[in-house]
């Protein structure tokens, strides 16, 4: 674009910038005593709703920002003003975002109308009409129960979603884009016969909350599975809402998948263990399901078309934004003198406000971050909706009770809180710190919280009855927790700063569209910051997206490719992750053909000796391979030289070394002394697990990955003790009470130290969803899959149990009609509780014939069920 362009001249407009800084400052002067509000000239604005009106009709996505922003800082200034609330509407047309108009209240006969059906008060001349109805009518998208107004994007969006290209998408974390692929699969599975779908979600957590938005929706006659289960029953009409690592099992199975979305497209560059898999997924997806239609979305992604076809090998049609329907007040404080604080403000061209504010209480005395950072927000935002940002989970509860010190405890608390505390004392811990913050209307969000415990924190934060969380870089993985503001102090994710892509994605959590056209960012700098916050702000948060394979080469010594991968060392433990997950990654594609490597290798730009070289070393390394390829491509994780160490090791023995065998003694407790002399077969299940563990330890190195996961000392025993109680069904708050118990007995935590309990607390939902439910399952599954593909008809049916201990280790029940609950997205602590109540209520010899979900779903509620888990299949629509 010329660089006098009317456009041009229009954004760098002095008036312009002039008035998008003292709207803005205006705005803050309601929290800021030091920042004095001030007059704004009724000529200079008009010129800049003339300016803005020009570049409104830009096709860059930076002058389409700045009318967005000036629009709406209009629009907050003067929300009587029928003049310019008309001029605002008619900004918010020309930029597509018709979803904005809907806050222009004053504008209509009723404002509490749907977006779609709200009537003007107010006439505009003919022509103005005529455009603004035809832009209107443009951006309503219909689907067979509900019509919506929306933005350019969200329209551009539909519409591609409706023609047969794949598609790849790049958005803000606010442009509502996972709204709209919602409503088209809730459309499409009405509208069609049989249909099958798979949502791919970079984690568990998510699982919970997107099968609870789909539920909330959708019909009966689509079968939501959150696992994938080989079952009798088959269904027209399925939506699979998965991981990475649970479509694995997927892939083979033959379902005709003829939608695939993988939302956060970004999570396949991950180089700390998850990315091999996301690949690994990710490249068999067209091969798996050579029909489907392949959509791909994350935010501020460079080039999201050209990632789409080096994972895929696809074309695709790409829809991508830069642009939100919110805007971003960025706000740095830095500690000055005494009381006060130095604020700064920066607009949106990168221009910084300074002011000195005093808050009223000494910076320097407070004891420490947590209680400085308490005392700002109790000081700017009290009242508020916002997100603390913190680098660890340990930070994020310090931090949010020393916020609910201060914070005022409510009149009347919500009995939906009420409810959720006493859960919280009765189900995990009578002393837990969560319970206590959740009094004051604060609450914490990290990865070791329960599933039912974080979907529940959710729940009422979007309901607005916790006003303040605290939360970890789970927030950066897709978790949907939009707040009006959000702090944060040098932002790190454990022990490293986040990239400017990573800071770009977490403070699109701040503004929410539901509620408000503008989010704040309250950045809290300190001096001895590695990365200053002017930095963060002034970035540029695109980025292309590499693989994870793409980044690892660098770590490749063709050498390697001959060792089993715990024989790789390198210099530090980063680098060694990294040389072994390429190694096992390569191995994998030259099982799928020594054509499919080369093909890569060759995209890779290997070419000459060394791209030779590692097909010779392969090739002499792979052929003396004997074990079934399909177990190998059902692991592609797990290292084939030691899944073929196994398969040796196990068809060389005995075979019931191997597998769980039933038994006179199975349920006995009898001491490892005891055993010395008794064979493994006739031992009890907790002592042959052992046994069967320890071997596979011999093999895999399990108690090390664990030990660089978990971060403490951990044996097979203790391991399949923990198991073997998540297996028996026990509810984690036993687990937990179990584990505090045994501690004090052994004089190794005092029990009246609550941070010593919550961090047993802590340690033991992480230890559970760390290496209960996911590595332990990884290991017996490869276990399982060779088991499978040597054992007769016979021997499958008399080791049925061994056959399904993974599935049952990850969803922790050994109950086949609890694994069917929890398949269908409901919590294990819901399932179990569901099912004591069902064996309760149908006799046993009806059970074959009383499906467990046909007879939840009859009930208005169940009876004898507590409360807060009758809310939770209300909101699933399963009662």
């Amino acid at each position: 674009m010329e660089e006098n362009s009317l456009y041009t001249q229009a954004f760098d407009h002095q008036d312009l910038s002039a008035v998008i800084s003292d709207l803005s400052l205006n705005l803050l002067s309601e929290r800021f005593s030091a920042i004095v509000k001030t007059g704004i000239d009724r000529e200079k604005l008009k010129k800049a709703v003339w300016l803005a009106s020009v570049l409104s009709t830009s096709e860059d996505n930076l002058h389409q920002k700045r009318a967005q922003l000036f629009a709406s800082l209009l629009f907050l200034a003067f929300q009587d003003d029928i003049e310019v609330l008309k001029s605002c509407y008619v900004l918010f047309s020309r930029l597509g975002n018709l979803t904005g108009t809907k806050f222009l209240a004053n504008l209509y006969i009723d404002s509490q109308q749907t977006p779609v059906d709200l009537q003007s008060k107010y006439a505009f001349n003919d022509m103005l009409n005529q455009e603004l109805l035809s832009q209107r009518a443009r951006h309503i998208i219909n689907t067979y129960k509900n019509s919506f107004l929306v933005t350019e994007f969200q329209k551009a969006l539909w519409t591609n979603l409706g023609s047969e290209n794949n598609l790849a998408i790049s958005a803000p974390t606010s442009s509502g884009k996972s709204f709209i692929i919602k409503q088209f699969l809730i459309n499409k599975f009405h509208e069609t016969g049989p249909f099958k779908a798979l949502y791919i979600v970079p984690s568990k957590a998510l699982i919970n909350q997107v099968s609870e938005e789909f539920y909330l929706e959708i019909d009966e006659q689509t079968h939501i599975k959150t696992s994938y289960l080989e079952e009798a029953e088959k269904f027209e009409k399925e939506l699979y809402i998965l991981t990475p690592e649970r479509c694995i099992k997927l892939l083979g199975s033959g379902i005709p998948i003829t939608f695939i979305f993988a939302d956060e497209i970004q999570g396949v560059e991950d180089l700390s263990g998850r990315g091999l898999v996301f690949e690994y997924v990710y490249n068999e997806l067209p091969m798996a399901f050579p029909e489907a239609k392949i959509i791909t979305a994350g935010p501020n992604i460079k080039l999201p078309e050209a990632t789409f076809v080096e994972i895929f090998e696809k074309p695709c049609a790409k829809v991508a934004t830069a642009a939100s329907p919110v805007f971003q007040l960025k706000v740095i404080l830095k500690l000055a003198e005494h009381y006060n604080f130095a604020v700064e403000v920066i607009s949106d061209s990168g221009k910084s406000r300074k002011f000195i504010q005093d808050f009223g209480f000494n910076s320097v005395s407070v004891s420490t971050e947590g209680t400085a950072v308490a005392n700002l927000i109790h000081k700017i935002a009290p009242d508020d909706i916002n997100i603390v940002y913190t680098k660890g989970g340990a930070l994020a509860e310090n931090w949010a009770l020393k916020y609910s010190l201060i914070a005022p405890q409510p009149e009347v608390r919500d009995p939906d809180i009420n409810e959720l505390i006493s859960f919280l004392k009765e189900d995990i811990h009578r002393d837990y710190y969560l319970a206590k913050c959740l009094q004051h209307g604060v609450a914490y969000h990290h990865g070791s919280l329960p599933d039912l415990v974080r979907k529940e924190i959710e729940e009422l934060f979007a309901k607005e009855k916790i006003q303040t969380i605290f939360c970890t870089s789970t927030l950066l993985e897709g978790v949907n927790l939009p707040a009006n503001n959000l702090f944060t102090l040098q932002p790190k994710k454990d022990k490293y700063d986040l990239s400017k892509f990573e800071f770009g994605n977490l403070i699109g959590r701040a503004g929410r569209l539901n509620a408000s056209l503008y989010g704040t960012i309250y950045y809290i700098e300190r001096a001895k910051d590695d990365i200053a916050a002017w930095e963060y702000f002034n970035s540029d948060y695109n980025k292309q997206i590499r693989t994870f394979s793409t980044a690892a080469l660098n770590y490749l010594d063709i050498s390697e490719l001959s060792l089993e991968m715990n024989d790789i060392q390198k210099q530090d433990a980063e680098s060694t992750s990294r040389a072994r997950q390429i190694n096992v990654f390569l191995k994998h594609k030259f099982i799928k053909g020594e054509e499919v490597l080369m093909n890569y290798l060759q995209k890779q730009d290997f070419t000459g000796d060394r791209l030779t070289q590692i097909i010779s070393t392969l090739n002499g390394r792979m052929s003396s391979l004997t074990i079934s390829k399909k177990v190998l491509v059902n692991n592609p994780s797990i290292d084939p030289l030691l899944q073929d160490r196994l398969y040796k090791t196990i068809i060389n023995g005995d075979i019931r070394e191997w597998v769980i065998n039933k038994n006179a003694a199975f349920n006995d407790y009898l001491s490892f002394a005891e055993v010395d002399n008794i064979p493994h077969h006739f031992r009890p299940f907790y002592l042959q697990f052992v046994a069967i563990v320890e071997k596979l330890d011999a093999v895999f190195q399990i108690v090390e990955e664990c030990k660089v996961k978990y971060h403490r000392w951990i044996s097979p025993r203790s391991m399949c003790l923990q198991a073997k109680r998540w297996l028996y069904g026990d509810p984690i708050g036993k687990i937990i009470s179990s584990n505090i118990a045994y501690l004090e007995k052994k004089n190794r935590l005092d029990t009246s130290q609550l941070d010593e309990v919550n961090r047993v607390i802590n340690e033991t939902i992480k230890y559970n969803s760390t290496v209960t439910t996911h590595l332990l399952p990884k290991y017996v599954k490869i276990l399982i899959d060779v088991l499978e593909s040597i054992l007769t008809d016979g021997q499958k049916e008399e080791y049925k149990l061994t056959l399904s201990l993974a599935t049952m280790l990850e969803l922790g029940t050994q109950e086949p009609a609890v694994i069917r609950l929890i398949s269908a997205g409901i919590s294990r602590n819901v399932a179990l509780n569901i099912f004591d109540i069902y064996k309760k209520k149908v006799p046993s010899y009806q059970r074959e014939n009383v499906d467990i979900l046909n007879w939840l779903s009859a009930q208005h509620q169940v009876e004898g069920l507590k409360p807060i888990y009758n809310r939770y299949l209300k909101r699933l629509k399963l009662l």
